[in-house]
């Protein structure tokens, strides 16, 4: 994987987690994307990988989370908080 996509990945684990902090402090969440231009290849518009949220929406948790945690490097808590949501 190139630098870039490893960059793009960490990008959106971090706007997932400034989502959840939002969500729990009840503030309202920028929307993220807007203003850096296409998203990626391979990824929706919520910045996580399709490959994930399919395994996931085909009731694979544990393969999306597994994946969700190599593509992006997140802990076992963030990629199962992330998989949860989809």
């Amino acid at each position: 994987m190139t630098e870039d996509g490893h960059l793009y990945r960490r990008i959106a684990l971090l706007e997932h987690q400034v989502r959840l902090l939002s969500d729990r402090l009840g503030v309202p969440c920028p929307t993220f994307g807007s203003d850096v231009g296409a998203t990626p290849a391979g990824q929706l518009e919520g910045g996580v990988p399709s490959e994930v949220v399919a395994l996931a929406r085909s009731g694979n948790a544990i393969a999306a989370i597994k994946l969700f945690r190599e593509l992006t490097g997140a802990g076992l808590r963030e990629a199962k908080e992330v998989v949860d949501s989809l």
